[in-house]
């Protein structure tokens, strides 16, 4: 079976490129051919590009399977054009990692909310993150919807140094992030542990955040910027907790990264999340904006090594045995499969 995946370029910022990637590097099964729809040097030309090239790229490579990465706002229009030019084709599968695609849905006019479901009726699979997001999608759509978590190549051993000083958000920055949320949480925290220096990696709303750092005067946190892989592993190997206090989110692959690697998460109660990180467990969940309880719970980990040393072992073995690419790419393999035979298709859970 000849499948052709379409969505950013893999070396672009972001969690889904960071899903093709491992798709490119990882993947064993079906033939799997790439069409990028986004660069982070030549944004809207990759766009229009693919827009010309997707019809020859289905015939030339005799594609049985278009499997499409779609998010909210821009990334969702750009795949709706492409998947309608393609229909008659092959089968067509959206594989939605939006963190928002609820509010994007809510605020469009009843014109375009008529026009997503159209969208979205007219695909032949649709592939969710989490069971929140599958629970949503029925709402909106007829089409058969499954739930695929994301999944991260696990090492033979964790590197967690419960002795860090470092707690670390990798991802985008910005509000949905929880991102000025932090600034409330480090100020706190440096009155009790002034050695923890709280440390953000991503792109975003870099230069608002820095002058919100300086305003406040906070001397124990800082904005990283972007890091490559390698950086983001050896950034890992000194931090002793990944806080992502999100307002919305997909399934972010910050966080199944992090716990791969041994690295406990304090993290919200939205999206699919809370499929991952068990609170008191395996690390903590909160409700976004809850600045009390995650000082508190940031507190009471900092002053415990054992709780470190335990949250860590789980972290660990929770994505070993639930989250591996190997499962991953099983479940694709079946979904694909029932997608070329028209039959459904259940996993395990």
């Amino acid at each position: 079976m000849n499948v052709l995946m379409i969505g950013p370029n893999s070396n672009s910022k972001g969690g889904i490129a960071t899903v093709i990637g491992n798709f490119k590097e990882h993947y064993a099964g079906h033939k799997v051919y790439y069409l990028d729809t986004w660069n982070e040097t030549h944004k809207f030309r990759e766009g229009i590009r693919a827009f010309w090239n997707i019809r020859k790229q289905i015939k030339q490579k005799k594609i049985d399977i278009a499997h499409f990465h779609v998010a909210q706002k821009g990334s969702f229009f750009r795949k709706a054009l492409l998947a309608k030019r393609i229909r008659k084709e092959c089968p067509v599968i959206f594989h939605m990692h939006a963190s928002q695609f609820d509010t994007f849905y809510e605020k469009a006019n009843p014109h375009v909310q008529k026009w997503i479901r159209n969208i979205l009726d007219n695909v032949d699979g649709i592939v969710v993150l989490s069971k929140e997001w599958e629970t949503y999608y029925k709402k909106v759509t007829k089409t058969r919807i499954i739930v695929i978590e994301n999944a991260v190549c696990v090492p033979e051993a964790p590197i967690y140094n419960k002795n860090a000083k470092q707690i670390v958000t990798f991802g985008r920055i910005g509000k949905r992030k929880g991102s000025y949320d932090i600034l409330k949480v480090a100020k706190q925290i440096g009155h009790t542990f002034p050695e923890i220096e709280f440390v953000l990696y991503g792109d975003g709303e870099i230069s608002q955040l820095e002058a919100e750092i300086q305003e406040k005067k906070l001397q124990n946190m800082r904005v990283g910027g972007w890091i490559t892989a390698e950086k983001k592993e050896e950034v890992m190997r000194n931090t002793v907790l990944h806080l992502l206090p999100s307002y919305h989110e997909g399934l972010p692959m910050a966080i199944l990264e992090t716990m791969a690697e041994g690295v406990p998460n304090l993290a919200s109660n939205v999206g699919g999340i809370p499929q991952v990180v068990y609170d008191e467990q395996n690390g903590y969940v909160i409700e976004p904006a809850d600045i009390n309880t995650m000082v508190r719970k940031l507190t009471s980990f900092l002053a415990n090594q054992k709780k470190r040393d335990e949250l860590s072992n789980n972290a660990f073995r929770t994505i070993q045995e639930n989250f591996s690419l190997d499962n991953y790419f099983e479940k694709w393999n079946q979904f694909y499969d029932s997608i070329k035979k028209n039959e459904e298709v259940e996993y395990e859970r």
